[in-house]
């Protein structure tokens, strides 16, 4: 049994209607309500995709972990309750990476807001999701029973 597959637990996921790609494997961690949460979910990242891909796509594992990076931080900071990370490996090659938290709050890049952009530019925050917009394949936010999942697809050559 290989490593990652004694850390996986099951869990029922959103998917959204059009994805009929069935998973050829899928890993879950709840992460603690710490500073330590994003450390976490890089480690997990890589060695789930070392696992799953072998040391293949190096460029798609590192843009994954700066990714799930930025939705775990959204997620602790925005978020209430213990983020929830799950990665799916699809078999079309497709890495989807979601974190579900439990606040029903909409999440917007940076942008998208009515305040201009002199105001946007000062503050210290709200890149996160431009840069999940930039480097993924697709992202979005799906209403779950917990609250929301903000997820990812990155492409990836398995």
């Amino acid at each position: 049994m290989r490593d990652m597959d004694m850390m996986c637990s099951l869990v029922p996921l959103s998917r959204r209607p059009e994805d009929d790609v069935p998973a050829v494997h899928r890993s879950c961690w709840t992460l603690p309500l710490d500073a330590s949460s994003t450390c976490l979910a890089r480690r997990f990242v890589r060695a789930a995709l070392r696992d799953w891909c072998g040391d293949g796509d190096r460029e798609a594992a590192e843009v994954a972990e700066l990714l799930v990076s930025e939705l775990v931080a959204n997620a602790m900071r925005h978020g209430r309750g213990s983020p929830l990370l799950t990665l799916l490996l699809l078999r079309d090659d497709t890495l989807r990476c979601e974190v579900e938290d439990e606040a029903r709050v909409p999440v917007r890049a940076r942008g998208t807001a009515s305040r201009d952009d002199a105001a946007q530019r000062e503050e210290e925050g709200g890149r996160g999701l431009l840069i999940v917009d930039t480097l993924s394949r697709a992202w979005g936010v799906l209403p779950t029973r917990r609250g929301k999942a903000v997820w990812f697809e990155l492409p990836m050559n398995a």
